[in-house]
């Protein structure tokens, strides 16, 4: 064997040994995603008093505290005095909720993890509530910040500050999002990476026969070593879930699905955005989008994907 072929053998051996431990260390904290948590997240976000969380509603109001009482529980760290971030849009008042897990040593980096919590409201006396699109969602969100909060608490090292941010306002073109890059503060430059999760409950719309699936958009648009890093998270903490990295195989609609929720206006900023979702499916957008139609056992595996790949990028 030559010099040449044995120094990359000792490089890829010294990169798989490199993710097989932070995998490893990451596997101690996997065990707290929590199914029955997932639903009372859900049952919460999507009970009579949210009517539904339309931007600017009573609803969405009950649904902003019970996030920011979550981050609070969960050690997750207030941005400046107040969680939330209120932001003016057609004359509507709308309010993202931010948290934050900082780095274990000062550090102007970030990973943005965000999910919309705004839905459709009440609309001629029918209540749309939005389960799957996106109380899923917030769901996974607060999962993966009590998680991160929880190796912070352990003295566990991060490289990166996590924000963790609920959006408001993405039904209405997506003005929470745009309002975050307006006034967060943080320059485009020094944001690593941004994950959207949106409608990621669900296993009716499989893009194969395999319902433990996931469809993840913009990897195209990402380092290459962090694009390899799903399919080792994937491979190495044995979660099994079948990735497709285009939606249902359509180059076209993957294009125009990527410009559809909040990632996009990061997208739009030049920061790298990745897009993580189940899909859409017969109740999206209707008053049958229910609890009941959420699959806690593949949700749970695809916010275990989402911590060891998070994991990675703040590591």
């Amino acid at each position: 064997m030559g010099f040449a072929r044995l120094f990359l053998l000792i490089c890829f051996m010294m990169a798989c040994t490199v993710g097989y431990s932070q995998s490893h260390n990451a596997s101690a904290y996997e065990h707290l995603a929590s199914g029955e948590l997932q639903r009372e997240h859900i049952l919460n976000l999507t009970g009579g008093e949210t009517s539904g969380r339309a931007t600017g509603s009573r609803g969405a109001y009950v649904a902003k505290q019970y996030i920011e009482e979550r981050f609070e529980e969960y050690g997750i760290a207030s941005r400046g005095i107040l969680y939330y971030q209120p932001f003016r849009e057609n004359s509507v008042t709308g309010y993202n909720v931010i948290g934050e897990v900082r780095a274990s040593e000062r550090s102007n980096e970030y990973v943005i993890v965000g999910a919309h919590y705004d839905h459709l409201g009440t609309i001629k006396g029918k209540t749309y509530p939005g389960a799957d699109d996106n109380a899923s969602g917030v769901a996974a969100l607060l999962e993966l910040g009590r998680m991160f909060a929880q190796m912070k608490k352990d003295g566990k090292r991060l490289s990166k500050n996590i924000l963790f941010v609920a959006f408001d306002g993405k039904e209405m073109s997506m003005a929470g999002s745009r309002n975050f890059l307006k006034s967060s503060k943080i320059h485009p430059e020094n944001i690593a990476c941004m994950i959207n999760i949106d409608q990621i409950g669900s296993t009716l719309a499989p893009p194969g026969k395999d319902t433990s699936y996931l469809l993840v958009l913009g990897r195209d648009k990402i380092a290459e070593w962090a694009a390899k890093q799903i399919d080792m998270c994937n491979k190495m903490a044995n979660i099994g879930l079948d990735i497709d990295y285009t939606f249902y195989n359509s180059e076209a609609f993957s294009e125009i699905f990527y410009k559809l929720s909040d990632h996009h206006s990061f997208a739009q900023a030049g920061i790298p955005a990745l897009f993580f979702t189940s899909g859409i499916t017969d109740h999206t957008y209707k008053e049958s989008d229910t609890e009941d139609k959420i699959s806690y056992p593949v949700l749970t595996k695809r916010i275990k994907l989402l911590f060891h790949f998070i994991y990675h990028l703040v590591n």
